[in-house]
């Protein structure tokens, strides 16, 4: 049996390599032997992709409070990585643990869009699970999905056992409590399945007989099946890099070409009171900044402005943002935007979605040009500097005047703005499964091309920044979201032919899409054709709740720009949903300002803050060579918080803490000599009790050595500090000889130039004038290399281009940071 851990000659050479490491803070770790099911939460995507996701983080949470459940996670190698490990035999192993995932009991992925079908079968390829269903045996771990892309599962179905269809929170644990009992009675893996499938809101393909429903699984209150306390904290950036605190799920707004609001039905808000307790604690346990309040229309929480209101109020002093990622026109003010702009001013998007009123009642969105234009104006009074619009083209009975009316509002958006700076983003409308638009044509990928290039025309005379969504991207996720069964031979032709991160613009080879649908003899194109009310439809066998005569009727409103109300404020519309005895909407209605208790704050003018500045020295070893400079900072941050160290803040619209590190540090190079000064407010701790309090609270890797108070007028790091000096084992493939000899020439040379980074920013260097000695004793490589306030060189280009070796050798070696110098 291989014991398999981190591989830290392969994360030298590849990308971001932060995304390998694991070991971050609130990482769950369980004594294997007492568990009986062990899972792996898979995500078809990066690292930071996954760790942005609510739902991974969710299930997470529920499994790994189980006493005899273990979930860790796995995601998605980059290809660089991906070619690494197929280079060097290694498997996909999981983040917490580096066990192999085709050992776990169940492969859980997360389907969150329709693109991530080719990454998928690489991370079950490179698990070595077989792709195919029907071929995996008894020693081969479940492979199941959940998400939004298994509502239409067909494309996929031959390769996965089972789709859960709908919320995950209940229904995760009894398919683990099947799982145990099946591997304590024994059986075969038809056995099993045949168990899962009788578990509401399982779909198992290979057992599915023509004419059975798979009914999807609701959670009917979401404060009844809790949520996570303590997120794990990531090392790197992330692409939602916060807190992120659902306060709803389901919208009833009933916009026509939203699949999300069809298969979320109904509408459940979480407590208010217990969200502002969710948030004390998430971020004591997180040190995360920000909250971001989250649901499919933020604005639509029925006690949001009391909800914002409250967390400004306890929050603002310790620098927490909120932000509000999702809302319409009409339901934001220039009072919400107030609160939110109390400690700085988070992302701010607005969707018109369609350009004309017209077009609006088509897809249901409802909202005015005047209530976008109240919204706007409320936005940059407020401060913000920048707007992003969003918009679809291809909409159902779209006109070139209503293409005309999105750049119309844009460029008014622009007039309302004044000074501020409107960004405007269009993609193409993809119908989708479930909604009362699965029936209409997507436009072709000609037409897209063409509507694009009449908006960019008419733009030439307007001032806004303008984007467009990649058109071959939106064509194939137009094929899958209403594909059948022969799209899966498809997706593995294209696996084969190398498609991974299909819908990543710099990954996307739109031409072996094409080759691989001409190989099988299957027109793409007609999957984005108009769908006869009559057909039989893939996705049939799977029922969101929403009724196929609500749907049609709503397509029939649509083609009459006929309005459909909003049955969180009117009658109930009949979509079919609510039972109104288990499955009702939950709307917790309050009034303004009496039902949440605001904290009392102080009328007494303050007095200034005592600072206290302090320097800490601490060492970066081990997995934590592999953080850059600003995950370092990150990591600082959150820890002072976690702390309860309260840090000294610029001012300004984005208050920054104020740390001051030394010189960043080449990724992968350990150290013994990394510095802060740090500046504290009103503390009255003394420096050991600071000492140990930062020894407790830091990831093993990043160490505290030493501290010390210092002057607050002294001056910076950065510019005290004049040389570092390194050592650099040479392991037995070194001749000493030659590198003697390659020292020896060196010395003698006049001059050493290097040049290094990317092109537009090219730097040149003379290594001359920065390494101050180099020597070898031994088999220990010892180098001096100059701080200057222009720069100085990295180790590895400078060693290796005294030794002449390439970058992938230079890499490799084991450098360490011992000491630094400061200016007398």
């Amino acid at each position: 049996m291989v014991d398999y851990k981190i591989n830290y000659d392969v994360l030298s050479v590849v990308r971001k390599p932060a995304r390998y490491i694991g070991g971050e803070f609130n990482s769950v770790y369980k004594d294997t032997d007492k568990t009986w099911v062990r899972i792996a939460l898979a995500f078809p995507d990066v690292y930071e992709v996954g760790m942005s996701h609510l739902g991974l983080k969710i299930l997470y949470n529920i499994l790994n409070t189980q006493e005899n459940i273990y979930a860790e996670r796995v995601f998605a190698p980059w290809p660089d990585m991906e070619q690494q490990m197929r280079e060097k035999g290694i498997p996909l192993l999981t983040l917490e643990t580096c066990h192999e995932v085709r050992k776990m009991d169940i492969v859980g992925f997360s389907l969150q869009y329709e693109l991530c079908s080719t990454t998928v079968l690489q991370m079950l390829d490179l698990a070595g699970i077989p792709l195919h269903s029907s071929a995996r045996g008894e020693r081969d771990p479940l492979i199941l999905a959940g998400g939004p892309a298994c509502f239409n599962p067909m494309p996929m179905s031959n390769f996965f056992d089972a789709f859960l269809i709908g919320d995950g929170e209940e229904a995760i644990l009894e398919i683990c409590d099947k799982l145990k009992s099946w591997k304590n009675k024994g059986g075969d893996r038809i056995g099993l399945l045949s168990e899962l499938k009788e578990i509401k809101g399982v779909f198992v393909p290979s057992l599915h007989n023509f004419g059975e429903t798979i009914s999807r699984r609701i959670v009917s209150d979401l404060d009844a099946v809790g949520f996570p306390r303590n997120f794990v904290v990531p090392f790197c950036d992330i692409t939602h890099d916060r807190i992120g605190l659902e306060i709803a799920r389901g919208c009833t707004r009933g916009c026509r070409f939203c699949q999300a609001g069809m298969i979320y039905r109904p509408v459940r808000e979480r407590q208010h009171e217990g969200l502002l307790n969710i948030s004390r604690e998430l971020l004591q346990s997180t040190g995360w900044d920000q909250i971001g309040l989250l649901s499919l229309s933020s604005g639509d929480y029925s006690c949001i402005g009391p909800l914002v209101k409250a967390l400004t109020r306890e929050f603002s002093d310790k620098k927490i943002a909120i932000s509000l990622p999702s809302l319409r026109t009409d339901t934001f003010d220039s009072e919400l935007a107030s609160e939110i702009r109390k400690v700085r001013k988070t992302g701010f998007t607005m969707a018109p979605e369609a350009g004309t009123e017209r077009l609006r009642r088509v897809i249901n969105k409802g909202n005015s040009e005047e209530d976008l234009k109240n919204a706007i104006i409320s936005a940059f009074r407020e401060g913000w500097k920048a707007v992003k619009l969003y918009f679809m083209i291809g909409l159902p009975t779209e006109t070139e005047e209503d293409l005309e009316g999105i750049v119309d509002l844009i460029f008014k958006a622009s007039r309302w703005g004044r000074a501020g700076q409107i960004r405007a983003s269009i993609s193409t409308f993809v119908p989708k499964s479930h909604t009362p638009f699965q029936w209409v044509a997507q436009i072709s990928l000609e037409e897209t091309f063409r509507r694009q290039m009449f908006i960019k025309d008419l733009m030439r005379r307007k001032s806004a920044s303008l984007k467009f969504h990649n058109p071959r991207i939106s064509f194939l996720e137009g094929i899958f979201a209403r594909g059948d069964k022969d799209l899966g031979r498809v997706i593995e032709t294209a696996f084969r032919k190398g498609a991974r991160f299909d819908g990543w613009d710099e990954r996307l080879d739109f031409q072996l899409w094409l080759d691989s649908f001409d190989e099988l003899g299957l027109d793409p194109n007609s999957y984005l054709d108009e769908r006869p009310i009559s057909a039989s439809l893939p996705w049939e066998p799977i029922e969101t709740g929403v009724r196929k005569s609500y749907l049609i009727g709503e397509l029939n409103k649509a083609m009459d720009c006929e309005l459909t109300a909003d049955c969180r404020s009117g009658n109930c519309v009949g979509c079919g949903v609510c039972d109104f005895k288990k499955v009702a909407p939950v709307v917790h209605n309050m009034s303004l300002d009496n039902d949440l208790s605001y904290p009392e704050i102080s009328r007494e003018p303050r007095s200034e803050p005592k600072i206290r500045r302090f320097r800490l020295r601490y060492s970066k070893s081990g997995a934590m060579k592999f953080l850059g400079h600003h995950d370092v900072v990150r990591c600082f941050e959150r820890m002072f918080r976690r702390a309860n160290l309260e840090l000294d803040y610029s001012g300004g619209f984005h208050p920054h803490p104020k740390l001051r590190f030394s010189p960043p540090i080449a990724l992968g190079i350990e150290s013994l000599a990394e510095y802060l000064d740090f500046d504290l407010k009103d503390c009255v701790a003394n420096v050991d009790d600071i000492f140990k309090t930062l020894e407790n609270t830091l990831p093993n890797g990043l160490k505290s050595i030493e501290i010390c108070e210092t002057s607050l007028n002294e001056a910076p790091l950065s510019a005290r500090i004049q040389t570092a000096i390194y050592e650099i084992v040479l392991n037995d493939e070194f001749n000493k000889d030659h590198v003697r000899e390659r020292l020896s020439q060196f010395l003698e040379k006049e001059s050493l130039i290097i040049s290094f980074g990317p092109d537009r920013k090219r730097k040149v260097r003379d290594l001359k004038q920065f390494i101050s000695s180099i020597s070898l004793s031994g088999q220990t490589l010892t180098v001096k290399i100059k701080m200057t306030p222009s720069g100085s060189v990295n180790p590895y280009e400078a060693i290796g281009s005294v030794l002449g070796l390439s970058d992938e050798q230079a890499r490799s070696l084991g450098i360490t940071k011992k000491i630094v110098q400061f200016e007398s």
